[in-house]
């Protein structure tokens, strides 16, 4: 026969488990609005039951409450990880494509295009009048138009690639701070859990902290059992296939600064941070590109693409600004060739229409006979084949507009235009580019930059959908449902108030036996 009072432990174990199940649903209301949190259940489980003699069966105890889990699914945490990842790589590629786009603002009415358009119109005019010193003017105004252009849409890029620099340092340092947040942690968990229970806040806080740097970094998630601490498990978080975090070890990376030339045609070095482990191992080098950052991922990757991605697959600034350095070299070349075999309004030949800055009137550049005609040209002489979108400028000769030479034969000045003519004819060169024409050249350039941009926006708005796809289920099992928790509330509070009821009968049964049984007769 079980004991009298056994029924208050039965009853008591109810209370109590409701109670806590009641505390565990505020819990889940208080947090319906903290990112990151996972709802928690309550496990119980029956009490061992007690076996009634002669073979009349098992009498139950009660329920006893075992752990409190949190409702998380670990392959759509891993799925989540992993695209939003890609998704960090391709938002901020298709961010610095558009922002590269809106720098070349092609096709307007104040894009390189339409400026060769209107210095080729004033080289037309002054082809039919090339005595007149106001068209004179107008052509060195429009070229000077085109050289500013052309040089402000260099500095541009040029500042991008600065840009970018210091976002690789910043990226860098909230990896490192995100490694020994999760570091922290793991350790605090392992600490929690040693006896069993489970840590699930501390869980959700480090969750939270990893989904932030799998923007930043493709990453690698894993929990090792490590015998060292009696079979419990241990995060071990890798970058590039190397443990930034184990367990509560942090080993961080580091920008280091190199001096180099990012691109062709920079006339100064500047200070471009590599990344390495603090063991001095390599994680990146920036003349890997098309290697390395396919380990990297996320938005650091797509950083690392735009800053130095030059002819490779990765395709970043440097690459548009090689392009645009070729198209101006050529372009300022061709018009050199025919400009220098002209003669200004003084009869002089052999005066280059462009020059890099800083160069002086070249020498030599043209070879005359005995009459003063020119023979031959040679436009890379003093320099002049160093010209690109960053130096480019009309020579200082042309300052005076009554230099331009327009006239193939010193005898035929002032009212020749025929080297003018020449020079607008290459408006409509098909063999000055691969492409085609000056115009084709730029057309091309565009059209990659808009397909690239295209792809990445396109790439990165499909992402977002899967992200947002993998999240909605995430939150379907780890979301907090206030209906849900309200009718939870409900039924622990039924529950609590059976157990009372129940505890109360009890105790007025035991009054009976105790006070009253026995009375009658005293």
């Amino acid at each position: 026969m079980r004991s009298t009072f056994t029924g208050f432990t039965t009853a008591k174990s109810g209370l109590f488990a409701s109670q806590r199940a009641l505390d565990i649903t505020g819990h889940n209301l208080a947090n319906v609005n903290t990112k990151g949190y996972s709802r928690q259940r309550l496990e119980q489980v029956q009490s061992t039951p007690l076996k009634l003699a002669g073979g009349q069966g098992m009498l139950g105890t009660g329920v006893d409450t075992t752990a409190i889990h949190q409702l998380r699914n670990e392959f759509l945490d891993y799925k989540y990880r992993d695209e939003a990842t890609a998704f960090g790589y391709w938002d901020a590629k298709a961010d610095g494509l558009a922002f590269i786009e809106s720098i070349m603002n092609e096709p307007s009415d104040t894009g390189i295009t339409k400026v060769i358009d209107q210095m080729f119109e004033s080289f037309h005019e002054l082809s039919k009048n090339p005595n007149n010193i106001t068209t004179r003017a107008l052509v060195r105004q429009r070229a000077t138009t085109f050289t500013n252009s052309v040089n402000h849409t260099y500095n541009q890029l040029e500042k991008m690639v600065v840009d970018y620099n210091f976002e690789v340092q910043s990226m860098v340092k909230s990896i490192n701070t995100y490694g020994e947040q999760i570091a922290r942690l793991n350790d605090q968990i392992l600490r929690f859990e040693v006896d069993g229970s489970n840590a699930n806040d501390l869980r959700d806080q480090r969750n939270v902290l990893i989904d932030e740097l799998s923007k930043i970094v493709d990453i690698d998630v894993m929990e090792v059992t490590n015998p060292s601490t009696l079979g419990h498990k241990q995060m071990v978080i890798k970058v590039g296939g190397k443990p930034l975090v184990y367990h509560n070890d942090f080993t961080g990376l580091e920008a280091k600064q190199n001096l180099k030339k990012p691109f062709d045609g920079m006339d100064k070095s500047i200070h471009i941070y590599d990344i390495e482990w603090a063991d001095g191992t390599s994680f990146y080098k920036s003349e890997n590109v098309d290697t390395d950052v396919d380990k990297i991922g996320g938005e650091l990757g797509a950083i690392l693409t735009m800053r130095d991605g030059k002819d490779g697959k990765n395709k970043g600034v440097p690459h548009y600004i090689n392009e645009l350095n070729k198209f101006v070299k050529v372009f300022a070349n061709r018009i050199n060739e025919i400009h220098l075999k002209g003669y200004g309004l003084d009869g002089e030949a052999g005066r280059a229409f462009f020059t890099a800055k800083g160069i002086s009137t070249p020498t030599g550049a043209a070879t005359k006979d005995a009459d003063g005609r020119v023979t031959s040209v040679d436009a890379t002489v003093a320099g002049l084949g160093n010209i690109n979108a960053s130096n480019i400028r009309i020579s200082l000769d042309i300052e005076d507009p009554n230099n331009i030479a327009a006239s193939k034969e010193k005898n035929l000045l002032p009212n020749d235009g025929s080297i003018m003519l020449d020079i607008v004819n290459l408006r409509h060169d098909q063999g000055m580019f691969t492409e085609g024409k000056p115009e084709d050249f730029i057309k091309s350039l565009i059209g990659t930059l808009g397909v690239e941009k295209e792809e990445a926006g396109r790439n990165a708005d499909n992402q977002a959908v899967l992200l947002n796809e993998i999240d909605k289920k995430r939150m379907s099992i780890s979301g907090v449902s206030e209906d849900e928790e309200l009718a939870n509330m409900v039924k622990f509070q039924h529950a609590y108030n059976a157990s009372a009821r129940m505890m109360t009968t009890i105790d007025e049964m035991l009054d009976v036996l105790i006070n009253r049984i026995g009375i009658v007769g005293r």
